[in-house]
């Protein structure tokens, strides 16, 4: 997978054919939304800032012949850029900031409104932004400085409410978790076993149970952490037991592939299943044949299995690697941190869902949270080791200790730490980079778009700092 020859180059580029658009036009610096008090439709929504000119982020429209040209916000969506119309709120001055693109990595931004402009928590008058840099207007508009393409491949995926949770539950309108449902969608119209890879927290489970439910298999979703199952117990958790069998008196059991023939069993932690367990699910992976415990003659099962780890693909047998003709990883926060507070009003609401005193209390007439100076700058900046699981945990004790009628940043979570390189997106570890290379089929260009990425030298730079070198010719057979 990683080859261990130094002499090997890392390529600057992965041209696809004739039809590739140059680096420059692949990919548009701007802002993505991450809270605006006044006009909270406006909540994920892309503002991309022309590579040529200075330009005014500001409240209203443009007032015509002598003005730089606005930045016109948009929802990017696989189908399409679908404009907003102007900022509106009297909190913004007409024109309070400029903005010019620095290609290809830096956005220039100048106060020139009566809000103050925070750059990560530093009160500023102008300042050069990263990918990752996030802005504050005021208590009024939290920005993140990112990188996106003009416009987004079509997804397989079906389209729903911006920002609200698909049909899977799944929130997020960043590319990482377009292009999950995307590779969600592909792989469950097709016949073949499915590997999904992704840390703690990640969605592997949403993804499972959407796999199946895209499928339209008539039989049932089976499911079953495989950490939970003892050593000497697993052959008969899986494919079930003869009556009699082993001791007299025992019952029959169909065991969990007999279970799910029809359907989809899915097993999670599956690389904490032993290795000798692995190969003894290689027969029925193939074919779906397979042998009760105590029976000599051969079932068959038609079912699809569903496995997911947290843990590298290294970690599992080769050959049974080799059954799971798809893969999907599922992103971190830390790889999609535009998503977070669309993730987390979500979870606000389901967490209060039953409370009329907190809801009252937290959200607006409109149905908006009311956060306190800062909170969803803090909520980006914050690193999180179980991911949702953990942002959910957070907005727990923020309800809990919030004083007033805003929600207010729990004192024992501290300052975050502002980015070290002006991208925090850049401190990924070896196993992580690793992940993301294994989902994208060992190509770059994928890789640094999933990670969210300023672009392929950043990326570069993280696989000389791990001495790592990949061919193109990435193992995914």
């Amino acid at each position: 997978m990683f080859p261990s020859d130094p002499s090997e180059t890392i390529p600057e580029s992965e041209p696809s054919g004739a039809q590739r658009k140059s680096r420059s036009e692949a990919s548009v610096l701007g802002f993505v939304v991450l809270w605006s008090a006044d006009e909270p439709a406006f909540l994920g929504a892309w503002l991309p800032v022309a590579s040529s000119g200075k330009h005014i982020l500001g409240r209203g429209p443009s007032s015509g012949v002598g003005e730089p040209a606005r930045v016109v916000a948009v929802r990017q969506r696989p189908d399409g850029n679908h404009p907003l119309p102007a900022f509106m709120s009297p909190s913004l001055s007409k024109i309070q900031l400029t903005v010019q693109a620095q290609a290809p990595e830096a956005l220039i931004v100048e106060n020139v409104g009566r809000r103050r402009l925070f750059v990560n928590g530093q009160q500023l008058e102008n300042s050069e932004l990263r990918v990752g840099d996030v802005v504050d207007i005021g208590a009024q508009l939290t920005l993140l400085c990112a990188v996106r393409p003009p416009y987004w491949e079509r997804s397989l995926a079906a389209l729903h409410p911006f920002g609200e949770p698909d049909a899977h539950g799944f929130v997020g309108e960043s590319p990482a978790a377009w292009r999950v449902r995307s590779e969600l969608r592909f792989a469950a119209s097709r016949v073949g076993h499915v590997l999904i890879l992704g840390a703690s927290g990640t969605g592997k489970e949403l993804v499972a149970q959407a796999v199946h439910r895209e499928s339209k298999l008539a039989g049932p979703l089976v499911a079953r952490n495989a950490a939970t199952l003892p050593e000497s117990l697993i052959d008969a958790e899986l494919f079930g037991n003869a009556k009699g069998y082993p001791n007299p008196g025992m019952a029959e059991r169909k065991g969990m592939i007999g279970a799910s023939d029809g359907g989809t069993l899915f097993l999670d932690e599956f690389a904490d299943l032993p290795a000798g367990a692995q190969a003894h699910v290689l027969r029925v992976l193939d074919g779906g044949q397979y042998h009760r415990l105590g029976e000599d003659k051969a079932r068959h099962s038609q079912f699809r299995l569903v496995a997911a780890t947290n843990r590298s693909e290294s970690t599992l047998r080769a050959d049974v690697l080799a059954r799971f003709d798809f893969r999907i990883a599922t992103p971190e926060l830390a790889q999609r941190r535009e998503d977070i507070p669309l993730i987390a009003l979500q979870l606000l609401r389901s967490l209060i869902l039953d409370n009329r005193d907190l809801h009252a209390r937290f959200f607006s007439a409109a149905g908006a949270p009311r956060l306190s100076e800062g909170f969803a700058r803090r909520l980006v900046q914050r690193a999180y080791g179980a991911n949702v699981r953990e942002l959910r945990q957070l907005l727990w004790r923020a309800l809990a200790t919030s004083t007033g009628s805003e929600l207010e940043w729990p004192e024992a979570e501290g300052a975050p730490a502002p980015p070290a390189s002006g991208s925090p997106t850049e401190d990924y570890s070896l196993e992580q980079l690793k992940r993301a290379l294994d989902a994208n089929n060992g190509s770059l260009e994928k890789t640094w778009r999933a990670l969210g990425l300023a672009n392929r030298h950043v990326l570069n730079r993280l696989l000389r700092k791990y001495g790592l070198s990949v061919t193109k010719t990435h193992r995914r057979d």
